[in-house]
């Protein structure tokens, strides 16, 4: 009995809790103020909703946006690469309107001088392919950075490299809305829904979600490309930025339906280079 009463008062604390964190992400606060507050509602989610799940972090490396730098001085203090870390104001799946408010602060960036593709096993025409992806912001890359030796014996700037061990372009030019995510399939089967049929597992973070439906609509993506997504999902996992939405499940028994959560994926990454 005191159990049980320990988990009612449990739950009413963490949903009053929720209510007035969520309330506040809806007035209009200094961006900053409003993407911590999103954290404090992610951990709240966290500590404890059935779905939320703390999943072994990734010991791979930081997957990050990688974009050319076009400044114009000597090599190789300019025109190597900036790096930004993807999920690093956000850490829950957000609705759209979140979204676009979380996309508004300024992300912090790394620069790197070098890229190294060699734990890919790229080709030049491959490496040629991906760095076009790159300069059009249609790439992904995951990797760890090191220090670059000088190539001379004399004192020089130290600069980095990443060395990157996974790459994703993107499916075609859609804006990236929401956070970045691996989206697997849980392998569970209901009767009724909702369902946890599917599992978000949160890039650079050691938190995962499960969900009850997933939608690509908002992807735009061709026939081929949604059934390779499909594929992905089933087997590896699928990369895409998405926001969430309600679902409305339905009962054989005449019960009234539950609610659900979905994830739309707002753009899709296939891994690079394709697997044939």
């Amino acid at each position: 009995m005191q159990t049980m009463m320990f988990n009612e008062q449990h739950a009413a604390n963490r949903n009053l809790t929720m209510s007035y964190l969520q309330s506040l992400t809806q007035r209009k606060l200094n961006p900053t103020l409003k993407a911590g507050i999103a954290l404090l509602a992610f951990f709240a989610i966290a500590t404890s909703a059935y779905a939320q799940t703390i999943i072994k972090p990734e010991q791979s490396g930081t997957t990050y946006i990688v974009k050319p730098d076009y400044r114009k001085c000597a090599f190789p203090l300019c025109g190597g690469w900036y790096l930004t870390p993807v999920n690093q104001y956000s850490l829950y799946l957000q609705t759209e309107p979140e979204a676009y408010d979380i996309a508004s602060l300024l992300p912090n960036t790394i620069y790197v001088a070098y890229i190294n593709y060699k734990r890919l096993g790229l080709n030049e025409k491959q490496i040629a392919e991906l760095e076009t992806a790159i300069r059009n912001d249609q790439a992904l890359l995951r990797g760890t950075l090191t220090t670059t030796p000088s190539s001379t014996t004399k004192p020089a700037p130290r600069t980095q490299t990443l060395v990157a061990n996974g790459a994703w372009v993107g499916a075609n030019k859609n804006t990236p809305v929401g956070p970045y995510l691996n989206i697997t399939s849980t392998g569970i089967v209901c009767i009724t829904t909702p369902c946890p049929y599917f599992k978000a597992n949160i890039i650079n973070s050691d938190y995962s979600s499960e969900f009850h439906d997933f939608s690509l609509e908002k992807a735009a993506l061709d026939r081929e490309q949604e059934a390779q997504a499909w594929q992905a999902l089933s087997t590896t996992g699928l990369v895409i930025t998405g926001t969430k939405y309600e679902t409305t499940g339905f009962s054989e028994t005449g019960a009234e339906p539950g609610k659900g959560v979905g994830i739309a994926a707002t753009k899709v990454f296939f891994a690079f280079p394709v697997k044939k």
